[in-house]
């Protein structure tokens, strides 16, 4: 499934349902492919999002335990962090803050 954002303030944007709807959760959402948030829920959604973040990024280490000449070159490609794929999000909410809008996401 593919989730599309959009906002007045930012260009749209789409994500893979899988990296989208973990980060609807940290913003606070009830878990729908559906909806929107705007005022003071946008300011809270901001918040709790990016709290959500750093404290993922606190928790996550990132050791090797020596099997990594046993994997495959595929395996051997860095993997993209949530924090790193929050960005757009992140972008858009801050802007939609900053001109008082709104940000909503629907399944595309």
């Amino acid at each position: 499934m593919i989730i599309k954002f959009k906002s007045d303030q930012a260009g749209e944007f789409i994500m893979m349902g899988d990296v989208a709807l973990p980060l609807l959760h940290m913003m606070g959402g009830s878990g729908n492919t559906e909806g929107a948030v705007s005022g003071e829920l946008l300011e809270e959604a901001l918040q709790k999002l990016e709290a959500a973040l750093q404290q993922t990024a606190s928790s996550t280490n990132e050791t090797t335990d020596g099997a990594e000449d046993e994997r495959d070159e595929e395996e051997k490609q860095p993997k993209v962090g949530v924090s790193t794929r929050a960005l757009p999000l992140l972008e858009m909410l801050r802007k939609a803050k900053a001109a008082d809008g709104y940000v909503m996401w629907q399944p595309d």
